[in-house]
């Protein structure tokens, strides 16, 4: 009797041995499902967000190269047609070519770098810069959209010589894209405030606005590629959300950083940091 019960006891122990691996086995097959249905349905959500984004990147280019191209065409017309006597008319008709021209040109220029940033393949042509110079001398070219936009520049520049090793046509390209965003954003504050001074380490150079500013829960996120604000003022206004994004990755391809702060104007603070070249003895 004690023998039958020694074998009967066994095999209750094997039977509940294989009960709970079974148990275990089918807990983690499914378990495996469940997570392998989550990541399929993640990765679905990510392409369609993709997607969208690609979708709403291809048009908003096309609308905004589309623009200045249909101004240039009208108004070279207009002139090449010779029905415009008034040398005043003539005038103002080639400036707004050349203005929709730049305008064209620093469209082109994001799309080209934001391609070569995405692949890695963006290489920078760094030099002794005087900073101070630079930045002088693409305000002077700037003048008169910021006029025209109603902006009133301020210009706090430190005296003496603020000397950087960086790649002049990238540093433009930054200020240019900080210009565009207070052109389009915040021209109905009527200030632009630029701000540049730097020592041994860093050279700092700050473009504050009197706009509407930005929540502090977007400030970090108006650096993604393809975000624009979703309020009535970034709706109105052509985009397609990549000049931050390009202007900071630009930035920390030159050592620097990009970073936006709220202003005490209320406005809007970018600032561009970038090293300064060390005087050697």
């Amino acid at each position: 009797l004690a023998t039958e019960y020694l074998h009967w006891n066994r095999r209750q122990n094997a039977g509940s041995g294989f009960l709970l691996i079974g148990s275990l086995l089918t807990a983690s097959f499914v378990i495996a499902i469940l997570l392998g249905g989550s990541l399929l349905l993640w990765q679905a959500v990510q392409n369609h967000r993709d997607a969208r984004q690609k979708t709403s990147f291809v048009s908003n280019v096309s609308h905004e190269l589309k623009t200045p191209l249909t101004t240039i065409r009208m108004y070279a017309e207009l002139l090449g047609e010779g029905k415009i006597d008034s040398v005043q008319k003539q005038q103002s008709y080639l400036q707004t070519i050349i203005r929709e021209s730049q305008r064209l040109a620093r469209l082109v220029n994001n799309i080209l770098d934001f391609s070569r940033l995405e692949q890695g393949h963006k290489t920078f042509n760094c030099s002794d810069i005087e900073l101070a110079e630079l930045i002088k001398e693409i305000l002077q070219r700037q003048s008169l959209r910021l006029d025209e936009a109603g902006l009133k520049l301020i210009k706090q520049i430190k005296t003496g010589p603020l000397p950087v090793h960086s790649d002049r046509d990238a540093i433009e390209q930054i200020l240019l894209n900080l210009i565009d965003n207070a052109i389009k954003y915040a021209a109905k504050g009527g200030e632009l405030i630029i701000a540049l001074k730097g020592d041994t380490e860093k050279t700092h150079l700050t473009l504050t606005d009197r706009g509407p500013g930005i929540p502090e829960a977007q400030r970090q996120k108006i650096f993604e590629k393809f975000h624009r604000l979703d309020s009535s003022l970034t709706s109105s206004q052509p985009g397609a959300g990549l000049g931050l994004s390009i202007a900071r990755q630009l930035a920390r391809g030159l050592g620097g950083d990009l970073t936006c702060k709220s202003a005490e104007t209320g406005g809007t603070s970018f600032c561009l940091t970038l090293p300064t070249v060390r005087e050697t003895s």
